[in-house]
């Protein structure tokens, strides 16, 4: 049986230059994700969206009004039912839709990032191959 042996030097730098790319891609991509999502993002004043950060591959948009404006619904005090809690007081989900106004952000809606990605996920991988191609 013949035998032959394969050297497989300098294949880590390949694997390290496509990781290193992958993570820069990752961060490109998610820049875009950002700005193509703003119009989505419920904005009262601006100041949610203005706050919203990318670190790495993530977009952070911060605090807890965050979470209760992407979820859509009504949250109360338990007690009193009031969309105003008392302090210390976890609110409670309703089945009521909050109503989002338009005015700075036409498009602006609950679950943003579904929206954007509806329209835009194309967009995010044409995004993607050229940042992976450009830096590798």
């Amino acid at each position: 049986m013949p035998k032959f042996t394969v050297h497989t030097d300098g294949l880590e730098s390949i694997k390290d230059k496509l990781a290193e790319g992958c993570t820069k891609a990752e961060h490109t991509v998610a820049l875009q994700v950002k700005k193509d999502t703003s119009p989505f993002v419920p904005a009262l004043t601006g100041d949610l969206d203005r706050r919203t950060k990318v670190d790495g591959p993530l977009i952070i948009y911060p605090g807890p009004q965050s979470r209760y404006l992407y979820n859509g619904k009504l949250m109360v005090d338990p007690e009193t039912g009031s969309s105003y809690a008392r302090k210390g007081t976890t609110k409670v989900l309703t089945d009521k839709n909050l109503v989002f106004n338009k005015a700075m952000h036409a498009q602006a809606q609950d679950h943003w990032f579904e929206a954007s990605k509806a329209e835009n996920l194309g967009k995010w991988i044409r995004v993607a191959d050229k940042a992976v191609k450009d830096d590798l």
